[in-house]
């Protein structure tokens, strides 16, 4: 084993809560001084564990590294958001899984759109117009929580993030949308 390798590894022992707190302050000062370099290198030296992560979820070493670089970025777009830098590593790591299973979700949609047959693919084209007529029918308030919950596969909590409005009025946008939905879809049938 180097000696360098060695040192990180001391380094990293040694730490106590205050000095990890600490460390993790100044990162954020960094990431938020548009500095991603910190960030780059806390990812590095946490790369394996990450990594076995990400394997586990997505058995892709692409899709991983798409994890690897999407996480990064909404780390950087959303450092703001973090209260209390004791969470960091907790922060990212519930980013770094939320974008493994939006893959797999992503995934299981071309999946099942392979797995049709051309009956099937007809059906779905009708359903697809109906579908689509009935969202361009939708208040724009709607149809924008609607397209990011149910095509894009965002929680309602990153819809909130993302639209900028409390949790309570995406899950209120969702359920309306919703309701008009199906009675614009029940319109075009």
């Amino acid at each position: 084993m180097s000696e360098d390798k060695l040192a990180r590894i001391s380094s990293v022992i040694s730490f106590n809560s205050k000095n990890i707190n600490d460390s993790c302050k100044q990162l954020k000062k960094e990431i938020a001084r548009n500095n991603l370099e910190p960030l780059y290198n806390w990812f590095n030296i946490r790369k394996d564990k990450y990594y076995k992560i990400g394997w586990a979820y997505l058995y892709n070493h692409y899709d991983v590294e798409d994890v690897f670089q999407n996480t990064i970025m909404k780390v950087y777009q959303n450092i703001s958001q973090l209260r209390e830098e004791r969470f960091f590593e907790t922060w990212v790591t519930s980013i770094f899984i939320n974008e493994c299973k939006r893959i797999l979700r992503n995934r299981e949609k071309v999946s099942i759109i392979e797995n049709l047959d051309k009956s099937e693919i007809q059906q779905g084209q009708n359903s697809y117009l109906e579908l689509k007529e009935g969202l361009d029918r939708l208040e724009d308030i709607h149809r924008e929580v609607l397209v990011l919950k149910y095509i894009s596969g965002y929680s309602q909590e990153e819809i909130s993030q993302i639209l900028d409005i409390p949790i309570g009025t995406v899950k209120s946008r969702v359920y309306r949308g919703l309701k008009q939905l199906r009675s614009n879809i029940e319109e075009v049938e």
